[in-house]
């Protein structure tokens, strides 16, 4: 009996020592929490990225319909400037920007003898939302990123065969000048007076060169416009970090000035 009992016993304690000696189940339970926390931090990071792509794609999307509606509205502006019409209206969803009729620009036409020909100042149609801002003005329309601006549709300026032709178009503001928030808003154009193409200047004068200046909170955007234009020279005296914008007309013996004159109302 002892001896039956000492050798159960001797058996039992070499179980133990051998169970002991066994980190097989320690060693999956580190596994599966290393496996189940790559996967939560996959998870997490694919989750982050895919939202922060989601947000991005719908911020584009967001300027991207603000953009088509600019071009809707400048498209609709040239046919009153160009036959006649007596309004267009344009709609323009704000996604929680702000749509104002605010800022001013100056365009002057000038020559040596006379000083200034033609003199305007006019509105700039602008939507903002965050570092992002898209404007109409003279006939251009512009899109900002953190101050920088590029003209996305240029005015149409021809200057060839002796002959220099500048369409303006001049906003003004009838009604509520700014409107925010969601929602869509109307953006109606009427007429002010008919379309009117004026000649400043003809081949028999003498009455020495023409240049245009124009002060704009897009100046370096106009500037790089006049330096890919054929027909116009940029002057010396722009100074694009104040506003300024000189270009000297190559083409001066004859110059016209078409002006349209619209009225802006913002409606919901």
């Amino acid at each position: 009996m002892t001896d039956r009992r000492r050798s159960t016993v001797s058996t039992g304690d070499c179980g133990l020592a051998a169970f002991a000696g066994d980190k097989r189940g320690v060693s999956n339970v580190v596994g599966y929490v290393l496996v189940f926390s790559l996967v939560t931090v996959t998870i997490g990071a694919v989750f982050a990225v895919g939202i922060t792509g989601i947000e991005d794609r719908q911020e584009a999307e967001r300027v991207e319909n603000v953009e088509r509606a600019f071009d809707v509205f400048d498209d609709n502006v040239r046919d009153i400037q160009r036959y006649g019409d007596p309004s267009r209206s344009t709609e323009i969803r704000l996604s929680g920007g702000t749509l104002s009729v605010a800022e001013t620009t100056s365009v002057e036409l000038r020559n040596a003898s006379d000083g200034v020909v033609r003199g305007f100042e006019f509105r700039a149609l602008t939507y903002a939302h965050g570092d992002t801002s898209i404007a109409y003005e003279g006939g251009a329309w512009f899109r900002s990123d953190d101050g920088a601006a590029v003209m996305r549709s240029g005015p149409r300026f021809v200057a060839a065969d002796g002959r220099t032709t500048l369409p303006i178009v001049r906003l003004y503001a009838l009604g509520p000048e700014t409107v925010d928030r969601d929602g869509t808003v109307q953006i109606a154009v009427d007429r002010r007076s008919p379309p009117n193409l004026v000649q400043v200047a003809d081949a028999d004068a003498d009455n020495g060169p023409f240049d245009l200046r124009i002060e704009s909170t897009h100046a370096d955007a106009w500037r790089r416009y006049f330096e890919r234009t054929d027909g116009f020279s940029v002057n010396e005296a722009t100074d694009t970090a104040n506003g300024t914008v000189v270009v000297d007309l190559d083409h001066g013996d004859e110059v016209f000035i078409s002006d349209a004159a619209v009225d802006i109302r913002l409606q919901r």
